[in-house]
This record gives C-alpha cells, sequence and structure tokens, in this order.
C-alpha cells in the first residue's frame, strides 16, 4: 500500500512555530505532527510514501532521509506560494500505479479511519463525518455512495462533511489533471469530476472516530490534548477510583515535564528502580518517613515511563521487559527494607515470617503472570463473567500504586508495619485472584 501526503504549507496560522520548519514538522510532545501521521500509516500497512513538499521542505528530508520505520520515502517538490491543493496533488502523479491513501501532512488519523475507508471500494472513498466547521461537504445517499460535493458556502442540500482523508484510485489524477486546465484548484471539484464522469465515489464514515486536523493553535492545543489522554487511556481503558484520586494528579503533570526532555522510558525505569531501592535503604536504617517519600516518588515515575513510550513511540519488547524486571525488584526493594527496617526497631522475629510471605506472594504472582496471565489477560477481562465482577473489584485492591501509596501513609502516621502487612495481604489476594481465573479459563478452554 502507498501514500500521498501533502506537506507544502508554510502554516502562516501557526508563526512563529512556522518561522524556521514547515507546519508538518510542529513537535507534539517531541514527535513531528507528520512523524504522527506516518507511525499511522505504517501500521495500516503503507511501505511506501510519497511526500509532496514546499516551504522548508529541507528540514522535511534531513529528518526523515529516503527511508522511516522501513518505510520507503519519496519526495516531490512543489512551488509551495501557489495556492491550490491540486497543484501539489499533481505533482505525484507519475509515482502511482496502484491504489493509494491521501493525507493531508497536518492531519493525523485513527488507524480503524483508515483500514474502514480501505475496505469500502470505489474509485475515491473519501472520509465523512458531521462537523459544522468543515468547509467541504457533500450529499451521500443511506448506501455511502457520494452524489455530490461542494464548498459549503455553494451547497444547499448536504448530509454529510469531508475530512482530509481518502482513498483513491491512479484514475484521480485524470480528474486532477483536467481541473488545473480549467483553473480549478480544489480537491472537491475532482471529486466532483469524478462523479460527473460516471466514476464511482463512495464514503466511510468517521463521525466517531478521532481526527486531528492542525491548522492553528486552537487546533494544536486541542491535538496536544487528545495524543496525551490518548497515552494515558490506551493501557487504562478504565481507571479506578484510587488512580483518579492519587496517581493520575501527580503522574500526568509529572509525564507532561518528563515529555519536555531527552530521557527514555527505560533511563525513567531505572530511575524509578534507584528511587525504590534508596527507599529500601532507609526503611532498612529505620527512616521510615523518608522511604515512604522515595517509595511513592518511584511509583509515580514508574506510572511515566509507559505514558512516555506511548507519546513518544518508544515501546519495544525490551523496554518492556526490563519494566517488568524492574517492578519485581522494586517491590522487594520495599519488602525486605521494610522488613529489617521493622525488625530491627521491634526486634520481633515474626516480622521475618511476614516479610517471607510478601516476597513469597511477589514472586508467585509474577511466575503465574508469566505462564498464564499475559496470554489470558484479554480473554479474562473481555468475559462478561469478569466484567463488574466481586473478582474484577477485589483485585483492584492489589494495585501495586495502592500498595505504595498505603506504605507511604503508614510510614506517616508511625505503623509502617501496617504497610508490609497489606503488601503481604495484596500480594496473596492477586496470586490467588489471578491463579484461580486463570485455571478457570484453561478448563473451559479445554472442555470446548
Amino acid at each position: 500500500m502507498d501514500a500521498l501526503i501533502l506537506a507544502a504549507g508554510d502554516g502562516t496560522r501557526l508563526f512563529p512555530l512556522t518561522k524556521d520548519k514547515p507546519k508538518v514538522m510542529i513537535k507534539i510532545y517531541g514527535i513531528p505532527i507528520l512523524e504522527r501521521a506516518l507511525y499511522v500509516l505504517k501500521n495500516v500497512g503503507v511501505k511506501r510514501a510519497v511526500i509532496v513538499i514546499g516551504y522548508k521542505g529541507e528540514v522535511i528530508k534531513r529528518y526523515f532521509n529516503d527511508e522511516w520505520g522501513g518505510m520507503q520515502i519519496i519526495y516531490k517538490e512543489t512551488d509551495w506560494h501557489e495556492d491550490g491543493i491540486l497543484k501539489s496533488f499533481i505533482k505525484a502523479k507519475e509515482a502511482f500505479k496502484n491504489r493509494f491513501i491521501f493525507l493531508c501532512g497536518d492531519t493525523i488519523p485513527e488507524e480503524k479511519s483508515l483500514k474502514s475507508a480501505l475496505e469500502k471500494e470505489g474509485d475515491v472513498v473519501i472520509g465523512a463525518r458531521n462537523l459544522n466547521e468543515d468547509s467541504v461537504v457533500a450529499q451521500v445517499s443511506k448506501n455511502g455512495t457520494v452524489k455530490n460535493i461542494g464548498m459549503r458556502k455553494d451547497m444547499r442540500k448536504f448530509n454529510a462533511t469531508v475530512a482530509g482523508i481518502s482513498v483513491n484510485e491512479p484514475v484521480f489524477f485524470d480528474a486532477v489533471e483536467d481541473c488545473i486546465k480549467n483553473n480549478k484548484f480544489d480537491r472537491p471539484d475532482a471529486i466532483a469530476w469524478m462523479i460527473k464522469k460516471g466514476h464511482k465515489v463512495n464514503s466511510s464514515d468517521i463521525s466517531n472516530d478521532t481526527l486531528l486536523e492542525i491548522d492553528s493553535f486552537d487546533d494544536l492545543k486541542a491535538a496536544r490534548k487528545v495524543i496525551f489522554e490518548r497515552a494515558v487511556r490506551q493501557r487504562i481503558k478504565n481507571p479506578g477510583l484510587f488512580k483518579k484520586l492519587f496517581n493520575f494528579p501527580i503522574s500526568k503533570p509529572l509525564t507532561k515535564l518528563v515529555a519536555r526532555t531527552n530521557l527514555k522510558p527505560n533511563q525513567i525505569t531505572f530511575i524509578s528502580l534507584l528511587l525504590f531501592i534508596a527507599a529500601g535503604i532507609f526503611f532498612s536504617l529505620k527512616h521510615f518517613i523518608i522511604g515512604g517519600i522515595l517509595c511513592y516518588s518511584g511509583a509515580m515515575f514508574d506510572a511515566v515511563d509507559g505514558k512516555i513510550s506511548r507519546l513518544k513511540f518508544k515501546s519495544s519488547y525490551l523496554g518492556k521487559f526490563f519494566d517488568s524486571i524492574s517492578d519485581r525488584f522494586c517491590e522487594l526493594s520495599v519488602v525486605i527494607g521494610l522488613t529489617f527496617g521493622i525488625y530491627f526497631s521491634s526486634h520481633k522475629n515474626l516480622i521475618f515470617l511476614l516479610g517471607l510471605i510478601s516476597t513469597f506472594f511477589i514472586l508467585g504472582r509474577f511466575y503465574s503472570q508469566g505462564l498464564y496471565y499475559e496470554y489470558m489477560n484479554e480473554r479474562i477481562h473481555s468475559s462478561k463473567k469478569w466484567k463488574g465482577s466481586k473478582s474484577a473489584k477485589i483485585v483492584e485492591l492489589a494495585n501495586r500504586d495502592l500498595n505504595f501509596f498505603i506504605v507511604l501513609i503508614s510510614c506517616l502516621v508511625g505503623y509502617p508495619i501496617v504497610g508490609l502487612g497489606y503488601m503481604a495481604f495484596s500480594a496473596a489476594l492477586a496470586f490467588f485472584i489471578r491463579t484461580t481465573q486463570t485455571m478457570i479459563v484453561l478448563k473451559t478452554t479445554k472442555n470446548q
């Protein structure tokens, strides 16, 4: 699959951000708009992207070169001073022999929007939705066929608005050429030509999808908000009450702060690990308040690395492995530190039994998760029996952040043994619930 991206404009409405670079190279959390669009295209199977460049085009070429993420990049240059999208469009005619995706460079679509359009038949498949601010509108039949298209000010009857994405057959370039000869330079003109000549123009409803079109500072602000929330919710779709009250108010601002730096997710994970090790040391030295603060600080940094990896597309199997191993070391550091610190304060041997129970179930939970839970996770949590069940609600009590928060509070009020006891309880709870749920699913699967 190929893609055509128009990235020639100067973005005057985003000046001075566009003083030394084209609009598509404005960064959102460290990643240019165009690169975010390329990630989406890559995930829907695009192997070659033709980018029409103009204003400060050398910035784009210098950043992406001729290959990006396994995707071939081809550049076509146009005179960005000229108005009319079709004048840029025609520059890429010779590069396409098969069906291709069209995308404006300042647009970041959702994968499902493009996949939906690719599934539709037609010489042109436009993205259709219902927004009051869209200037291009269309009359669409119930089966999705586009009957008419034009500018809002010129159309008396319409029931859909047109987004800046489409899937096109190469014949679309014939329409572009004819329109340019007749001094028509807007995309709706070419689509209207296709309809008039009897070509099939279809539509894909993207009304429920998020399409980020960045043309002003308000658009840029909105895009930042959507991209950030998407990174947060991608893994945690339904955050519990604790995360909403005690995690997000700290981890979200911290993530935005860290996103401004060049810190990589693995480096953030390592910082988190160091904070937990320091917490364990202070616990063992009976400095419980300092240890508690360091412990919860480490937990907040641990909540940041995943968000940064999704914000900056830095996710990797090595990172996931390191994060998983680091989590276990962090938990054990806290348990071991608390065990020795409380023992040195009370000289009660039973403290070691509590620490041993905590360690056993932390490792047991990790072992069961490694064997089954990653495979069963989606099946367990997507089942109707799991959603809203008592098990689903109870397992929230074993949340790692909640563990470390209770450790912090127990240390602040002078009862660190409560924190150690809760870690033992929650580890055992998570181990038994996850193991039981997995065994039930495995048994059900076997009997089918």
